[in-house]
């Protein structure tokens, strides 16, 4: 089983500064028009990060599954 995960941790990094970014961008002020446009982006935004999280997920599955390592050597 491959234990480098460096591809999934690349994407996930990603998303997450996308994330922050977003969070950090939101508009203080009440004005209407840019709250619109920023929830709009944020929307778009949203639909990517859950396809890249769902294909993360599936990378991960799609590896082996680890075995059942306990000992079968048991005295007699």
């Amino acid at each position: 089983m491959e234990k480098d995960f460096n591809k999934e941790i690349k994407m996930l990094d990603e998303i997450y500064l996308e994330l922050v970014e977003a969070i950090m961008n939101k508009p203080e002020s009440q004005d209407y028009e840019k709250s619109k446009i920023y929830f709009e982006n944020a929307a778009a935004r949203m639909n990517k990060w859950a396809n890249v999280v769902k294909d993360v997920k599936n990378q991960l599955e799609s590896r082996n599954a680890a075995r059942d390592l306990t000992a079968e050597n048991r005295p007699a």
